[in-house]
C-alpha cells in the first residue's frame, strides 16, 4: 500500500537527527506516516511541509546489528546506555529508499538515503557468528545492505 510523503531534495550525506515528539492516540502506522509527512521534510529544509507529495511504496522496521551496542560501543552513548539495539526504519520510495535509526527515546537519525530508482525490498544483512577458525571476508565492509531493485518489463 502506498502513502504520500512530502518530497525533499535527494541527499546521500545522512546524519540528520529528528528529536522525539509527544505521542498522540494514532495507530502505529498512522504515527509513522505523520512522522514522515511532518518531521522528515523539516529536518532538511527547516520549512513547513509543502503540498508536493511523494509515494511511500513500503515501510519496514527491523532490528539490525548495524547499530547493535554490543558490537559497536560508540552507539551506547547515543542510545541512553541501553544495550538493546534500536529499531531501524526502512522506507522505500518510488525513486529510492532511506534508513533511519530509531532510539529507545524516540529520536530518529538518518543512516542512509539514496535516490537512484525504485527499490522493491531491502534488508540489512546481519554479521555472521564466526568461529575462531573462520574469517569474515566482509568484516571491514559491514554493514552490508541487500537491495532488490524494481525493474520494468524491459528487464
Amino acid at each position: 500500500m502506498a502513502s504520500d510523503s512530502p518530497r525533499r531534495p535527494s541527499r546521500c550525506a545522512g546524519g540528520v537527527v529528528v528529536r522525539a515528539q509527544a505521542a498522540t492516540e494514532q495507530s502505529y502506522m498512522e504515527s509513522v506516516v505523520t512522522f514522515l509527512q511532518d518531521v522528515v521534510p523539516q529536518a532538511y529544509t527547516g520549512a513547513p511541509p509543502t503540498d508536493e507529495k511523494e509515494k511511500i511504496v513500503w515501510v519496514r522496521f527491523e532490528k539490525a546489528d548495524i547499530n547493535d551496542t554490543s558490537r559497536s560501543p560508540e552507539f551506547l552513548e547515543m542510545h541512553s546506555g541501553s544495550s538493546d539495539p534500536p529499531l531501524c526504519l526502512m522506507i522505500g520510495y518510488a525513486d529510492g529508499m532511506q534508513i533511519w535509526s530509531i532510539s529507545l527515546g524516540g529520536e530518529a537519525k538518518e543512516l542512509f538515503s539514496v535516490r537512484h530508482g525504485p527499490v522493491r525490498a531491502a534488508h540489512i544483512l546481519p554479521a555472521p557468528h564466526i568461529s575462531p577458525l573462520m574469517i569474515d571476508g566482509f568484516a571491514d565492509k559491514r554493514p552490508l545492505l541487500g537491495v532488490c531493485k524494481s525493474t520494468g518489463s524491459s528487464g
